[in-house]
């Protein structure tokens, strides 16, 4: 189609008119993007003193393209959410945590070491993922604010139980209840983006893979270093030296959730 615009042009000669593509899902742009990808410009043609209208010729994407974009933004969620990563660092650290006792048997993974992790990253992937669904659907939906709080929240919890079991023999059901937070919070990506029915179903499916696969990484690479750790004499130091930074990281963002302004510690951590 063609595109008309003249508004200050048609007085000010010199001036330019920048055209960009705010949303295509099937080519991979979306509302969640800073950058809007620009297609033209609209100027005064020199040579037949004319302002003329620009030709909008869309490059096809394709179901494939936007299913893709969304993975990759369900990646990007994690990778830049700081919060999300540390939550689930503190989840590695409960499984870990010996049997009977520091001092008895230090080297006795709690939950089965990566059994009982196995448990723990199924029971929060069932959550997040329902609630994604949920609230992506906007089935449930609730503020920000108080999703965010709870996330920290959550964290904090987790760093306790990390430090000293407070939840022993329920860490699966529990990291399956704060599943459900975090998916609230995952379904506001989604929630903002004017997506049809069927796109909407594969953004969902698209950014969920997304997320599993960078949670997959992480743990891929934290979990083997700390399981080897465990087989060591210091690991209660490490463990206990970990779950306190989680403490002070988690109560941080929760005064900031709070306040609605940042403190020196999560200034520090941006």
């Amino acid at each position: 189609f063609y595109f008309d615009y003249d508004v200050i042009l048609h007085q000010v000669a010199s001036h330019k008119t920048l055209i960009a593509i705010k949303q295509d899902w099937q080519r991979g742009i979306v509302l969640e993007d800073t950058t809007m990808q620009q297609v033209g410009v609209i100027e005064w043609d020199i040579v037949s003193n004319m302002l003329k209208p620009f030709q909008i010729s869309v490059q096809a994407g394709s179901t494939w393209q936007g299913f893709k974009n969304m993975v990759l933004l369900g990646i990007s969620h994690i990778k830049e959410g700081i919060d999300h990563v540390l939550f689930i660092l503190t989840l590695l650290l409960a499984p870990l945590t010996p049997r009977g006792g520091d001092k008895k048997t230090k080297t006795s993974p709690r939950g089965g070491g990566g059994l009982g992790l196995g448990g723990l990253i199924t029971a929060f992937t069932i959550g997040h993922s329902l609630t994604l669904f949920l609230g992506s659907v906007q089935w449930v939906r609730f503020p920000a604010q108080p999703i965010e709080i709870l996330i920290a929240l959550t964290i904090l919890v987790s760093a306790f139980h990390a430090f000293r079991p407070i939840y022993p023999k329920k860490e699966t059901l529990v990291a399956g209840g704060f599943g459900l937070i975090h998916g609230l919070a995952f379904a506001e990506t989604l929630t903002n983006l004017q997506l049809s029915a069927k796109q909407m179903v594969l953004s969902i499916l698209g950014f969920n893979i997304g997320i599993e696969l960078m949670q997959l990484l992480i743990i891929l690479i934290a979990f083997p270093i700390l399981f080897i750790l465990s087989k060591t004499r210091h690991y209660t130091l490490i463990r206990k030296t970990g779950a306190v930074l989680m403490m002070i990281l988690a109560f941080a963002w929760l005064i900031e959730r709070i306040q609605d302004k940042p403190n020196f510690i999560t200034s520090l951590i941006a």
